[in-house]
């Protein structure tokens, strides 16, 4: 099995608070982990040392075998090899779906034609191809998610995280949702998914609860009547 991100004896202070103490976790290819705990547990300072948005002040975190405190240019190792669903979602207003799908492979200087063809067929996949030429405000709360979903997808990305995709949605929504995320880690991808809601950790091959800065207990779990 291919480990696609490892923390390792990961702590990560902000001044006199310890956000994480000495954390160790590990998401292979095809795994989905969800990550649960009370507020101020952790669980969003975990996800950003895992997708490198933040240094942890010691231990080590890998993706796809490269330590990131060795990586020159983290923004464009994340748009290559990581996904990253915010919890408040950052869409960019000015910038229609599409295009807000489209921005970082542009980034990454694929051209605007292949570009745009990834966006649209990475909509098509999460069910939000009618949005395509509609600006964020027109959406629904529904549509945002599965916009920014898609722009975590686009590209060969091996890594995706999503911090509380579902936050605000209808039940339904949420369990298309989390469909989308199962059949990506189905394809290959590793996932790893902060989440309040056991019924959404129920997708998940491993839960993984966090208390204080500390996992505290990892279970395994793929409950099938949860689909």
């Amino acid at each position: 099995m291919t480990v696609v991100v490892r923390l390792a004896e990961v702590t990560r202070e902000h001044g006199d608070v310890r956000a994480l103490k000495g954390v160790n976790l590990e998401v292979a290819a095809g795994e989905l982990v969800a990550v649960m705990g009370p507020s101020g547990s952790g669980k969003s300072t975990l996800l950003n040392l895992a997708g490198g948005l933040d240094r942890p002040t010691s231990g080590t975190v890998t993706v796809e075998g490269a330590d990131l405190a060795t990586v020159k240019d983290l923004a464009a190792f994340r748009r290559t090899s990581v996904g990253y669903v915010f919890q408040d979602l950052n869409l960019i207003p000015s910038l229609t779906a599409a295009e807000n799908v489209m921005l970082p492979r542009e980034l990454d200087g694929v051209r605007q034609g292949r570009a745009r063809a990834e966006a649209l067929a990475v909509l098509e996949e999460v069910g939000a191809a009618e949005v395509a030429g509609r600006f964020p405000e027109e959406l629904s709360g529904g549509q945002r998610q599965r916009v920014a979903i898609a722009r975590a997808l686009a590209g060969e990305r091996r890594l995706l995280l999503a911090d509380e995709p579902t936050g605000a949605l209808d039940t339904a929504t949420g369990d298309a949702i989390l469909q989308l995320l199962r059949a990506r880690c189905d394809a290959g991808v590793a996932v790893l998914l902060v989440t309040h809601e056991p019924r959404y950790a129920a997708w998940a091959d491993r839960v993984v609860y966090l208390r204080d800065g500390l996992i505290v207990e990892s279970t395994s779990v793929r409950l099938e009547s949860a689909r």
